[in-house]
């Protein structure tokens, strides 16, 4: 079930909202105070946002730039709601940072917005995933999925993996990994590989201990290589 954040210092919006989203099946979670939505939120991220441009402590725009810093994302699914003819409504004209709706307005007319940027950053998901068989990375969150289970990564980790499964049974030599995965600034060996192959190796069999994982091959002399099929 998708779930909806509400931010708003009014709580009569909040519970009107609230009501009308759960109605379409949605479940929402409330809150009057910006400082408290992030607290909560840091830890317990939503499906969506609905924010109110002009709040006690925080603008919506203060609102979405530190919900972001703290989620460690460039964006988030966000619904503004402004008053018409203002500022804030040009500085949202401009920005893209999500969708806005104009005070006063009918929830129908809040639900397609809402929708339209659900769909958006569900395809926008999707075109971060990468897939092959019983693999998934997913290039914004930097972690990837074995049989269904969530393995975090590092970001060269990930790098590294990515450079291989992208391109199966392809031999790549120490050198040619360590281009892809460092910039020319750092002191780095060869070594450095070996040892990110062997934690990305210890990290998929402690994922699923009862399958047998073998698919990063290892070429004597050569390289390393991604197995589509187990050797």
């Amino acid at each position: 079930m998708t779930t909806i954040s509400i931010i708003d210092d009014n709580t009569s919006i909040l519970t009107s909202l609230s009501l009308h989203f759960q109605t379409k099946g949605y479940k929402t979670i409330t809150f009057a105070d910006p400082l408290e939505a992030l607290e909560h939120h840091e830890k317990k991220p939503a499906d969506a946002y609905i924010i109110d441009m002009r709040m006690p402590k925080l603008t919506g725009f203060e609102f979405y730039s530190q919900l972001c810093l703290s989620l460690k994302k460039d964006r988030v699914p966000a619904l503004f709601l402004t008053a018409t003819d203002n500022l804030e409504e040009k500085a949202l004209k401009e920005t893209t940072i999500g969708d806005y709706v104009l005070k006063p307005y009918s929830f129908n007319i809040l639900l397609a917005r809402l929708q339209k940027v659900l769909s958006y950053f569900k395809q926008r998901e999707e075109d971060k995933t990468y897939k092959l068989g019983n693999l998934e990375m997913m290039e914004d969150k930097i972690l990837c999925r074995w049989f269904g289970v969530e393995i975090e990564l590092t970001k060269t980790e990930f790098n590294l993996l990515y450079r291989l499964v992208k391109r199966p049974r392809v031999v790549y030599s120490r050198d040619q990994l360590l281009d892809f995965c460092y910039s020319d600034d750092l002191d780095v060996t060869d070594r450095n590989i070996d040892s990110h192959i062997k934690r990305l190796r210890k990290k998929f069999r402690k994922a699923n201990p009862e399958i047998k994982f073998n698919r990063i091959t290892t070429h004597y002399g050569t390289g390393y290589a991604w197995s589509p099929q187990s050797v």
